[in-house]
């Protein structure tokens, strides 16, 4: 289905029920408006035009599929992707191994981040996925947008956001291996997220060293990240494993692995979703 300003009839009048506006069968401006709101909110491209990307959305939040009590997972694949085949962010990529793969980790954070929002939504559970593009967009844009996203839904419905960045570590030596999660210094919110999340990863890769600090009573590590103290909700970023150990790259590089680490992250959104974390 394609809807779009200019579009009548039938399922224009069904996309305005769904949006809760007056419904006439004509998408004029009023229902241009009302879509590009709607799809700002879920962090989908504001161009007002109803594609399947949004017609899914509209009806899964309307159609009561979706868990009024959980929370809005708000999930930040980070860094650029791939367009016409070059790789939009400098850097943030393993070596080019023997066998001639290399893992791009802008690519590789978007494959599990849409594993994850797969998972998530046939459970009914609410997932924005924040840079639905290839562009790299800033640090302060993925933040602001976040942010948005959060102070509209606290005016809406009220309904909690938690925000997750996914991504793949690097070091200046292939020695350096492991999985860590992240969140900010000190105790807060986040620390209980992040806790589940270890646990999963470790249970789901026993084999595998989880890198954790374990001083103040849990085992997520503590930093400073602009994107964790810059939004206003309770934040992880998972860093799954080096892209810059080989072993590690080929786990990343296949789809069993990316099946896997987006695994987990469903797992810890589920157990936080049943047991209302925070």
């Amino acid at each position: 289905m394609l809807l779009k300003k200019g579009s009548k009839g039938d399922d224009v009048k069904e996309l305005q029920k769904l949006l809760k506006i007056t419904v006439d069968g004509d998408f004029g401006p009023a229902t241009e408006l009302a879509v590009m709101k709607f799809q700002g909110q879920q962090g989908l491209k504001t161009d007002g035009i109803v594609g399947p990307k949004t017609w899914a959305k509209i009806q899964s939040r309307n159609g009561g599929e979706q868990n009024s009590d959980g929370y809005v997972w708000i999930l930040d694949n980070g860094h650029g992707g791939i367009i016409d085949g070059v790789y939009q962010t400098s850097g943030k990529r393993s070596p080019k191994w023997e066998d001639g793969t290399q893992l791009f980790e802008g690519e590789f954070n978007r494959a599990v981040v849409k594993r994850i929002i797969k998972m998530c939504e046939k459970d009914g559970i609410e997932c924005i996925n924040l840079v639905d593009t290839e562009k790299d967009l800033s640090l302060r844009w993925r933040t602001d947008k976040a942010n948005d996203i959060y102070r509209e839904r606290q005016q809406s419905d009220g309904k909690k956001c938690i925000y997750v960045s996914v991504h793949a570590n690097g070091f200046n030596k292939e020695s350096a291996h492991g999985w860590s999660v992240y969140t900010t210094v000190g105790e807060t919110k986040s620390d209980k997220i992040a806790q589940i999340l270890h646990e999963k990863a470790k249970a789901e890769f026993p084999t595998h060293k989880m890198r954790m600090d374990n001083r103040d009573g849990d085992a997520d590590k503590e930093s400073n990240f602009w994107v964790l103290r810059k939004v206003v909700m309770p934040s992880i970023l998972s860093e799954n494993f080096f892209m810059t150990n080989r072993e590690e790259s080929k786990l990343l590089l296949s789809e069993e692995g990316r099946d896997r680490i987006a695994k987990i992250h469903y797992q810890m959104i589920k157990e936080v979703e049943k047991n209302k974390i925070i």
